[in-house]
């Protein structure tokens, strides 16, 4: 029989130190979001970025002339790729390579005689090589396409024009072409579509588009896991004192005790977790996804996770300073190898399957792809599970370590 006024005391016991505690407070709250805020602040925006680092769109084009830089002109300073134009021939096995390894996001190959081509009214063939898994690549193809279409009513409008002054106008030509009412009514159509895009795109790749989509969920991971780490010293303390015993003396079960230990843990980890969840959304306009039921879940397990090694921990250390360094030693490890503090996407492969076998790796992993891809809990359920076999082999243990102490 579950006693719960032992439970409700141990949780009330827990809340209580950590409001007497200002220190508590500051490394609870205010520390998440500074650190937050900083690093987002060090890695930037990830959507943008430098004209170097941008993919780079190839252009092969031998020939120069108007009509070539007039077909390129939409596609300079584009702020998902750059431009660079080539005079010479490239092989296109290179060209293959190039993309294979993401070395290139496309490739256009624009005839010699392309200008030639267009003089004489027939067709120019262009050749566009692209990854269309790749955001950048599409949106090479796209402003291409919009290019050449402009470049096709041009062409036509010209072929409207009747040269021969003296000669009777046919139906739908005129006398000379005004570029500059072409252009006045190309930019101001008539017709026009709005499409909004519904829902995330979903790539294997690195779907974040800003730092703050990784920092803001990496801290509350971090120090979720670090704080209930670091409380686990109140637990040898009490072992120590004989808190434990005179608990077992008052029949208190071995279930009543991880039950309390558990549940005040819990409570600490998800009162900060929720709490940091609405300030990242209010300061840094974090969009957790569309699925609340997987948001609700990876937090869940993540404080589950971090109650349950915290008694694990505070059965183990012989005393509050070895619980201390322990706890931090744990929290920093699991933090750097399972990609808290940088993306495991950017990391080799071996180390991302490291990382993802850690609770923090597979708990970034699903913020990643709630925020970034728009998965729901059936997408996530392997990641899902993995927090929950951490969840029931730490308690487990916890369970076996702290009936230990208690009837001994």
């Amino acid at each position: 029989m579950i006693n719960f006024g032992i439970l409700r005391s141990l949780v009330a016991l827990r809340l209580l130190r950590i409001l007497r505690d200002r220190t508590s407070l500051i490394w609870l709250l205010i520390m998440p979001m500074v650190f937050s805020f900083l690093m987002g602040q060090l890695m930037g925006d990830w959507g943008g970025g430098s004209a170097g680092s941008l993919p780079r769109c190839l252009v092969v084009a031998p020939g120069s002339g108007a009509e070539v830089d007039s077909l390129l002109a939409p596609l300079q300073d584009n702020a998902k790729f750059r431009l660079d134009r080539r005079d010479t021939t490239i092989a296109e096995e290179v060209v293959r390579d190039w993309l294979d390894r993401s070395r290139i996001t496309a490739a256009l190959y624009i005839p010699a005689d392309f200008a030639e081509t267009l003089g004489d009214s027939t067709a120019a063939p262009l050749r566009l090589f692209y990854d269309s898994d790749r955001l950048s690549s599409q949106t090479v193809r796209t402003v291409l396409e919009e290019s050449i279409l402009r470049g096709n009513a041009i062409a036509a409008a010209r072929r409207l024009v009747r040269e021969d002054e003296s000669a009777a106008l046919l139906p739908g030509e005129s006398r000379a072409f005004d570029e500059a009412t072409f252009e006045r009514w190309w930019n101001d159509p008539r017709v026009f579509l709005e499409a909004e895009t519904l829902g995330r795109v979903e790539t294997e790749e690195f779907a974040l588009t800003r730092a703050s989509q990784h920092v803001g969920p990496a801290y509350i991971i971090f120090f979720v896991l670090m704080f209930l780490m670091m409380s686990a010293k109140e637990l040898v303390a009490e072992r120590k004192d004989r808190t434990l015993a005179r608990l077992v003396a008052s029949r208190a079960s071995t279930l009543d005790l991880v039950l309390g230990y558990f549940l005040a843990g819990m409570s600490v980890g998800l009162i900060q977790a929720g709490i940091l969840l609405v300030l990242n959304s209010l300061a840094f306009g974090l969009d957790y996804g569309d699925s609340v039921a997987g948001l609700v879940l990876v937090v869940l397990l993540t404080a589950g996770v971090a109650s349950a090694a915290s008694i694990l921990l505070g059965c183990v250390a012989r005393s509050t300073a070895q619980a201390d360094g322990l706890g931090m030693a744990v929290t920093m490890t699991m933090a750097a190898v399972g990609g808290l503090w940088w993306p495991l996407e950017i990391v080799p492969e071996f180390m991302q399957t490291i990382g993802k076998a850690l609770p923090t790796g597979q708990a970034i992993t699903i913020f990643h792809d709630l925020i970034g891809r728009g998965y729901g809990v059936a997408e996530l359920s392997p990641l899902l599970l993995g927090l929950t076999l951490w969840f029931v082999v730490l308690i487990s243990l916890a369970t076996w370590r702290l009936r230990r102490h208690a009837l001994g």
